[in-house]
C-alpha cells in the first residue's frame, strides 16, 4: 500500500531500479524481519513500513533503507526483551537494527508501539505527518493504513493552520532583515535570507494542501508541486544573491536583494492563497497573530 506522496521524486528514467529495489526490500522484510526468529511469534502484532527517501522514489547510492515496525504495546516489551536477552540491542535501549540487503544497500529498522504513533498523529507532530503521506506499507495487521487515512489528506482546520503559521514566519523572518540590512550585517542578513527562503518553500507546500517534510527534501518537493515550482522561480536568483557582496552592504531594506526577493515570493504565495478562496486577517495583519 501507497500512500498519496509515494514516489513523489521518482524520475522516469529510474522506475525499474526504483521497482526492483522496492522488490528486494519486500523480500527482505519477509525473510529477516517477519521469520525473525525473536520477532516471528509476534508478526501478526506489527505492522511495517518504509519512509524516507526510498519511500519518495529516491534509489541512489547515498540513501539508507528506512523501515518502522509498529507493534502493539503488549507485544513490544516482549520483543525488546528477546532482543536484549540475546544480547543484540542494549538492555534498556529501543530496538535499533542494521539491515543489509542482499544488493549491497544498508539501513536499518526500528521498534515503536501502535499508542506512540496514535498520539503523535493526534498531536499534529509534522514528521509523522510526512511520513504518512510518503510510507509505503508492506506488512499491515494493525491497519496503519487505515490510522494514516485519517489524518491524511490533512483535516481542513490542520491545514489551515500550517498555511497560517509558515505564512507568519515568513513574514517574521522577512522583517527581521530590515535592521542587519540596514547596518550591513553579514552574518544575520545571512541567516534570516535563509530561513525565508526556507518557509517560502514550507508555505508553498502547504498551499498545495500537503505537510512540509524535512529541509533537506524542501527543494525537490516544492519542484513538483505548481505552488512551488513559482516559489522558485521567483527565488532563482537565490544562490547567486548568496555570493554577491552587493548583498550584504549596508543600504534601505528596499533596495535589498534578499528583501526584493522577498517580496516576489509573497506576491506569489498570496495568489496561490487567494485562488483557493483564502482571504485571512493573518495575510495582511500578520503580525497580531504571531502568538497563536
Amino acid at each position: 500500500m501507497t500512500a498519496n506522496l509515494t514516489n513523489l521524486l521518482l524520475a522516469p528514467d529510474n522506475e525499474q531500479v526504483h521497482t526492483a529495489l522496492l522488490q528486494e526490500i519486500s523480500s527482505y522484510i519477509q525473510a529477516e524481519i517477519l521469520e525473525h526468529p525473536l520477532i516471528a511469534e509476534d508478526s501478526g502484532k506489527l505492522s511495517i513500513l518504509l519512509d524516507g527517501s526510498t519511500a519518495l522514489g529516491i534509489a541512489d547510492n547515498i540513501s539508507d533503507i528506512d523501515l518502522i515496525l509498529v507493534c502493539t504495546d503488549e507485544c513490544y516489551g516482549a520483543i525488546t526483551a528477546r532482543f536484549e536477552q540475546a544480547g543484540l540491542i542494549p538492555e534498556g535501549s529501543s530496538l535499533f537494527m542494521d539491515v543489509h540487503l542482499p544488493g549491497g544497500k544498508t539501513g536499518h529498522y526500528t521498534l515503536m508501539k501502535l499508542s506512540g504513533l496514535e498520539q503523535a498523529l493526534l498531536r499534529g507532530d509534522l514528521g509523522w505527518l510526512w511520513n504518512a503521506s510518503v510510507s509505503r506499507l508492506y506488512h499491515d495487521p494493525l491497519d496503519i493504513g487505515g490510522l494514516f487515512a485519517r489524518f491524511i489528506p490533512l483535516a481542513p482546520d490542520v491545514l489551515m493552520n500550517l498555511r497560517k503559521q509558515t505564512y507568519i514566519e515568513l513574514r517574521s523572518c522577512a522583517k527581521s532583515l530590515d535592521n542587519p540590512v540596514r547596518r550591513g550585517e553579514a552574518f544575520p542578513i545571512l541567516f534570516q535570507a535563509t530561513e525565508v527562503f526556507k518557509q517560502a518553500l514550507r508555505c508553498a507546500i502547504t498551499v498545495e494542501g500537503h505537510p512540509f517534510p524535512y529541509d533537506k527534501w524542501l527543494v525537490p518537493v516544492a519542484e513538483q508541486l505548481p505552488a512551488g515550482e513559482r516559489v522558485l522561480e521567483a527565488m532563482k536568483d537565490f544562490w547567486s544573491y548568496l555570493k554577491d557582496d552587493n548583498s550584504y552592504t549596508a543600504m534601505y531594506q528596499e533596495d535589498n536583494n534578499f528583501v526584493k526577493m522577498e517580496k516576489r515570493v509573497r506576491k506569489v504565495l498570496l495568489e496561490e492563497l487567494r485562488l483557493r478562496g483564502i482571504e485571512e486577517p493573518w495575510l495582511t495583519e500578520w503580525w497580531k497573530y504571531m502568538e497563536d
